[in-house]
């Protein structure tokens, strides 16, 4: 029995891996630039920190929630940025986890007076792990006084994972648009629990956008006070793919989001669902403090048992340098900012 125990646990936890994929999900990716993308390292004329939290599918027991953490740092004189994440994903009863830690590095390139582009790259180490301890076994529930426990020897069995790893990235920009493509997972490194290979697939990742100002000075991206902005993120790994296409509407100090998260036209063609969550998104800004809220609201086959997922962004920037911000030939990356 203990046997059968320990091969149905191995196969739970090799397949729940693969099926995982290291995939760090956030709603407000705008809001999580270093996990976004390397090339978002270094973003403002200044330093900036960084704090997210997301609570995926509370109704159901074992929850999946991911914390990050930023430091990145712009330096004017070397075109570069320099930043510090730290991501930590908890998933399911046995609290199936994994911890990055990475430094990343942007360069800042002209091409033209309106042109740049972002080059990114971000080294990191992960750690896997579960917690045995808070399962549950057939021979803990046995009903004949028997309370042996057999989580000690699969305790035994299993080990945390801790790897190396590097994504790249790059970003091209303009006062009013951007677009760019980061690619995770470069070293493609085992993250089996169980002595298997178990090799992290490679994602790419396509971002972009366009924002239209209402009010402001236009030539300033800055300087705008009211804008609207339309933007979409597309993922792909390992024959998986989600797409992410939405708008915001900003007027200082107010930001209003809607995005529909799914693939409307493979949807259709290959059985599943079209669309997966309806996101709805508010925040707002006092001085160098952004807060945002969001909540996805699932339209799945999951409707109705998961209860959404909550998210919660805050991102503090200081130490901006101003006259840097005032030269004409320095050009904001208008990307959103949840």
């Amino acid at each position: 029995m203990k046997n059968r125990n320990l091969v149905l646990l191995f196969f739970i936890i090799y397949s729940t891996a693969q099926l995982l994929g290291q995939k760090v999900q956030f709603s407000q990716f705008y809001a999580a630039p270093l996990v976004l993308s390397p090339s978002y390292t270094g973003m403002i004329d200044g330093s900036r920190i960084v704090m997210n939290y997301r609570d995926q599918w509370p109704n159901i027991p074992g929850t999946f929630t991911t914390y990050s953490f930023s430091y990145d740092q712009y330096f004017s004189r070397m075109k570069s940025g320099i930043g510090l994440l730290v991501v930590r994903d908890e998933a399911g009863s046995g609290n199936l986890n994994l911890t990055d830690i990475g430094l990343s590095y942007s360069y800042d390139i002209t091409i033209n007076r309106f042109i740049h582009v972002r080059p990114g790259i971000k080294f990191k180490y992960g750690q896997r792990g579960i917690e045995i301890q808070k399962l549950i076994f057939g021979d803990q529930l046995q009903i004949d006084g028997n309370n042996s426990s057999s989580s000690s020897e699969y305790t035994n069995a299993l080990s945390n994972t801790g790897y190396i790893d590097v994504d790249a990235s790059a970003l091209l920009y303009a006062s009013k648009y951007w677009g760019g493509f980061t690619v995770s997972h470069l070293m493609r490194p085992n993250q089996s629990l169980v002595g298997v290979d178990s090799r992290v697939p490679m994602k790419w990742t396509f971002f972009g956008g366009y924002r239209l100002p209402i009010k402001g000075n236009r030539r300033r991206s800055h300087e705008i006070t009211e804008s609207v902005t339309f933007s979409m993120l597309y993922q792909y790994q390992d024959r998986h793919d989600q797409l992410d296409i939405g708008a915001y509407w900003k007027k200082m100090p107010f930001t209003l989001g809607l995005w529909f998260r799914g693939l409307p036209v493979a949807g259709i063609q290959q059985g599943y669902e079209a669309i997966d969550a309806v996101i709805v998104l508010i925040g707002f800004q006092v001085y160098d403090l952004k807060f945002g809220y969001s909540y996805d609201y699932t339209l799945s086959g999951l409707i109705g048992t998961t209860g959404g997922s909550h998210e919660v962004s805050l991102v503090y920037e200081f130490n901006k340098n101003a006259k840097l911000r005032r030269k004409k030939r320095h050009v904001t990356i208008p990307c959103p900012d949840f």
